[in-house]
């Protein structure tokens, strides 16, 4: 387990004997950083229902005021499934079937084996722990596909092909306004001469939780046609969403895009130097008109210097937005690696997820054996007790 992870674990502890008390503190400390203490089970209940951060519950079963049992009793009536560990100086079978009853996670005998106790920790914490990784996995992605939301085209959808969400870019190529888009359907921007079978294969593989990838032919709002080099995958199990990550294709459309918004993002400057340069000439054509013929020919050579030095300007500025474009063309490129890494790492840990789940399925059922075992174990010491009462009070008659 994370030592990190273990360290935002809350932990809360109920013995009324101080020394062991002590003892389980100073021990668990080096391993969590936040552990509630109480004396009794009554001081305990009213921890638990003023913090409701805490993770795990360790209480001694006989107590003043407020047992262990009661403890768990109260707790299970909010919290079905919060892990409780029961410690205890001996074993008393009926309240070990009373504990295994109300969902009781482990049963601990003094004195504690403090390796042990974290070993059932550790266990315990293992679901929190995995959905922690996931919530952090979440997070990396979302922010991850914010990162890249100018550079990459991205669109949501449900299954019945609604269109939840689009991205700038998409809006940009589609020519669909965000007011639009809760209208839209996928049949709206796929282009007619995909056929259905190929779409419902793709689907089918998505469905299953796998990536499909792939070139796809789409349509605009205008009848113009663009190709999307496209990663496809679902959000999360359970949810009907669909998320598409995707890259312009063609260099007709690739040109096209960036002209346009390079061209968006340098208009205004682009002005101001028309601006400027326009004013200058202007004020050379006054000037020239202006001086007498004797000066005409050095006016005239440094209005011509003047005038290249304004073209040579143009060129320049020309060259570097050339430059720029190849910068962004390589940039962009990065950028799809990067996301289809990320892709394939989401889907890694999505197999885990589920891998781990499946263990603790088995978990659960193994101990509802031996929970039945015990219960059968249970009846078994009461019919002998039994027994041994009535071959008692014969051998007393006799």
């Amino acid at each position: 387990m994370n030592e990190s992870f273990l360290k935002n674990i809350t932990i809360l502890i109920a013995e009324d004997n101080e020394d062991d008390l002590q003892i389980l503190v100073s021990t668990l400390k080096k391993y969590f950083n936040k552990i509630f203490t109480a004396s009794n089970g009554l001081e305990a209940l009213k921890i638990y229902r003023e913090n409701q951060d805490i993770d795990i519950i360790i209480s001694k079963i006989q107590m003043e005021k407020m047992n262990g049992i009661d403890l768990l009793k109260s707790i299970r009536f909010t919290n079905l499934y919060i892990p409780f560990i029961i410690i205890s100086a001996k074993i008393d079978n009926d309240i070990l079937l009373e504990a295994i009853n109300l969902n009781v996670s482990s049963y601990i005998l003094k004195p504690i084996d403090i390796k042990t106790l974290l070993e059932k920790i550790d266990i315990l914490c293992e679901k929190k722990y995995f959905e922690f990784r996931l919530e952090r996995k979440q997070e990396e992605l979302n922010n991850y596909i914010s990162s890249v939301d100018k550079v990459a085209v991205v669109f949501k959808l449900k299954r019945d092909g609604t269109i939840t969400y689009m991205n700038d870019s998409m809006c940009e190529i589609s020519g669909y306004n965000k007011e639009e888009i809760g209208k839209l359907n996928f049949n709206d921007i796929i282009h007619p001469d995909i056929p259905k079978i190929y779409i419902e294969d793709s689907w089918s593989k998505i469905e299953k939780g796998d990536i499909w990838r792939g070139n796809t032919k789409f349509i605009s709002k205008k009848n113009e046609v663009f190709y999307l080099n496209s990663s496809i995958f679902k959000n999360s199990e359970g949810e009907d969403e669909y998320t598409t990550v995707a890259f312009l294709t063609t260099k007709e459309n690739l040109e096209k895009r960036d002209f346009h918004r390079k061209v968006l993002l340098s208009i205004k400057e682009f002005n101001l130097r028309e601006h400027r340069y326009k004013e200058e000439i202007r004020a050379l054509r006054e000037e020239l008109a202006a001086i007498n013929i004797t000066s005409y020919e050095s006016k005239l050579v440094s209005l011509k210097q003047k005038m290249a030095n304004c073209e040579a300007q143009l060129k320049s500025y020309e060259n570097r937005l050339h430059e720029d474009e190849k910068k962004y063309k390589a940039m962009l490129e990065t950028k799809k690696l990067e996301i289809n890494k990320y892709v394939d790492l989401i889907q890694v840990e999505k197999v885990k997820n589920q891998k781990n789940e499946e263990e603790k399925r088995k978990f659960i059922e193994e101990m509802e054996i031996v929970k039945a075992i015990n219960e059968k174990q249970e009846d078994e010491i009461k019919k002998l007790t039994r027994k041994v009462e009535e071959m008692r009070k014969e051998i007393w008659k006799n």
